[in-house]
């Protein structure tokens, strides 16, 4: 999957993001760091909380992937797992 650039801002006016359209599976393609380590984790569909042989939690052990960039994934997925499901319209 390809991934459009953005950032995300922490500024006076935000209060929360919107996670809609971001499948858990996907997050990890929206940290680099993660992105570029997830190839190597043992499980392909590794979510990098409690897989064995995760590459990217082993990364962040060694401070290659810095902590705060984790805990913030973490928190984010937690958002995405949470979310209520979306249901279509009816027209």
């Amino acid at each position: 999957m390809e991934v459009a650039g953005g950032l995300v801002a922490d500024t006076p006016g935000f209060s929360s993001l919107d996670f809609d359209h971001i499948e858990k599976e996907e997050l990890r393609n929206y940290f680099v760091e993660m992105e570029q380590a997830a190839p190597l984790c043992k499980f392909r569909g590794c979510l990098h909380l409690k897989e064995p042989k995760c590459a990217v939690k082993a990364k962040v052990d060694t401070g290659e992937i810095l902590n705060s960039r984790y805990d913030n994934y973490v928190q984010f997925l937690q958002e995405i797992t949470d979310r209520k499901p979306r249901y279509p319209k009816n027209d």
